[in-house]
């Protein structure tokens, strides 16, 4: 086998790390005023699904038009998780400062609401970018899913600590904080969407390989079903006698004429 072919596991591997470092550039960029930080990421979860779903991929121009689609709902959604996160840690740092025992209850509720936000945050992003729902429902969406798939949010809340550690220890080490600017978003998002896919690719009728199941086809299927549906025989014969007395009525009536 040529590794070097279009087609070969080397240059379909190349390929995909090519789109997640430009589309991790493009959010970098694009996340600069901090507010349109939501916009970003909605914008390279589209890009992402389209990439694990073996889809041919314009990554510039197609998260841009995600990125403008999105932008309204998304920076709503963004600014409320900023708002909620940063009460949160100031709540954190105060009760910190403060040293009391009450203190230190409330600084372990802040933890952990902290976290379960942002485990809203892993599912209400990638729902955005692919259905259409209110706020409110993206956020209530996104509780049922954390409740309903609690292995699959541990994994992903394991994922983010993992890489923002590792994105800590390059911090310290500027040789590799080129590593770090092409894949500090994109990888680790693009690891939590190979755990949340198959929810949303059951939603969509999409198989294991990807291939998604047209809409058409449960349409034709059940068309079929209902017209190979066996006739009621009771409404047979009811049908049979109306006509038979429609029948023995006309020639009465011919008699009467004649």
């Amino acid at each position: 086998m040529n590794l070097f072919r279009y087609d070969s596991p080397l240059m379909q591997f190349l390929g995909r790390a090519a789109d997640l470092i430009w589309v991790n550039l493009l959010v970098l960029v694009c996340s600069i005023p901090i507010f349109t930080i939501g916009a970003s990421i909605s914008a390279m979860e589209n890009i992402i699904y389209k990439i694990l779903h073996n889809e041919d991929v314009a990554v510039t121009r197609e998260f841009f038009q995600a990125f403008a689609k999105n932008f309204k709902q998304a920076t709503v959604v963004w600014l409320i998780i900023l708002v909620v996160e940063g009460a949160l840690g100031y709540d954190f740092y105060y009760s910190r400062q403060v040293g009391s025992n009450t203190s230190e209850a409330i600084m372990t509720v802040c933890v952990i609401l902290f976290v379960l936000v942002f485990a809203l945050m892993l599912y209400i992003f990638p729902m955005q970018s692919h259905y259409y729902n209110k706020t409110k429902d993206l956020f209530k969406n996104a509780i049922i899913l954390v409740i309903v798939h609690p292995v699959r949010t541990l994994i992903m809340l394991f994922i983010q600590a993992a890489f923002i550690a590792i994105g800590f220890l390059i911090v310290l080490d500027y040789r590799f904080i080129p590593v770090l600017v092409c894949f500090c978003i994109s990888l680790p998002w693009y690891f939590c969407a190979c755990v949340h896919m198959p929810v949303f690719d059951k939603l969509d009728g999409v198989d294991k390989f990807g291939n998604k199941i047209a809409p058409e086809t449960f349409k034709k299927e059940s068309d079929s079903a209902e017209e190979t549906e066996e006739p009621d025989p009771e409404v047979s014969d009811e049908t049979e006698v109306e006509n038979e007395d429609e029948v023995s009525d006309s020639e009465e009536e011919e008699k009467s004429g004649s």
